[in-house]
């Protein structure tokens, strides 16, 4: 299942690359077939797509699902050699994916102009991301208490 949606997904980036650029879906292409064996070229794939986003004059719609299909496209093609039950594609990793996309398209459809939120805006999200991330794995690495540890005192007798 994994190697048919990095496939699907890779066929999804090509497609987005060619409906916003036609003349980069050769690159995209050969960069997506390369992806199935050599992993870089699937991140070149993914940087190809974040170039044409820039080049272009796209609209949000268009960038936020180019966005999702880039991040499945990536969570996919990097586990196609994984052994077998590793899956990628989680509840979690859906969830987060369209919640992080709603959340830029959010902030980019508001009509605020600040000349340093470019600035501000990635540190804010690596920040934001650090503070989510440290809180859902603090409560998994605390120890849990227990009620039978011995007593400091146990198993000495009295004084003398």
């Amino acid at each position: 299942m994994t190697k048919f949606l990095a496939h699907l997904s890779g066929i999804l980036l090509v497609l987005s690359v060619a409906l916003i650029q036609p003349w980069a879906a050769p690159a995209a292409i050969v960069l997506v077939i390369t992806g199935w064996w050599w992993r870089l070229a699937a991140v070149g794939a993914v940087l190809l797509v974040i170039g044409v986003l820039g080049l272009s004059d796209a609209g949000l719609i268009a960038a936020a699902a180019a966005g999702l299909v880039s991040t499945t496209y990536l969570l996919n093609i990097a586990t196609v050699t994984a052994p077998r039950g590793v899956v990628p594609t989680t509840l979690p990793s859906v969830i987060g994916a369209v919640v992080w996309t709603g959340a830029a398209a959010a902030a980019a459809a508001l009509p605020i102009e600040l000349a340093w939120s470019p600035v501000a805006a990635p540190v804010l999200v690596i920040l934001l991301s650090s503070i989510l991330t440290y809180s859902i794995t603090a409560t998994r690495r605390r120890p849990a208490k227990s009620d039978s540890a011995p007593a400091s005192g146990a198993g000495r007798s009295g004084p003398g």
